[in-house]
């Protein structure tokens, strides 16, 4: 089976390193609930052409989000 790699664009670049503020509930790698916080874009990248951003809170957890579910700063 082949597998796709993650691409960062950059042309995307306008993004990286800004905050942004959660659309709605979502859940980090270690299955905690997020909302009220405004995680900081840490990559901008596309996965089997999806669109998704790392994106990393204030105790440093990190997840993947979509950009529906976020308004960028």
């Amino acid at each position: 089976m082949e597998q796709q790699k993650m691409t960062s664009n950059a042309n995307n670049a306008a993004v990286v390193g800004r905050f942004c503020k959660l659309q709605r509930p979502v859940r980090d790698h270690d299955g905690r609930s997020r909302f009220s916080e405004r995680p900081r874009i840490l990559r901008e990248m596309n996965n089997l052409d999806r669109r998704m951003y790392l994106v990393q809170f204030d105790d440093g957890a990190t997840t993947f989000l979509f950009p529906d579910e976020v308004v960028v700063a």
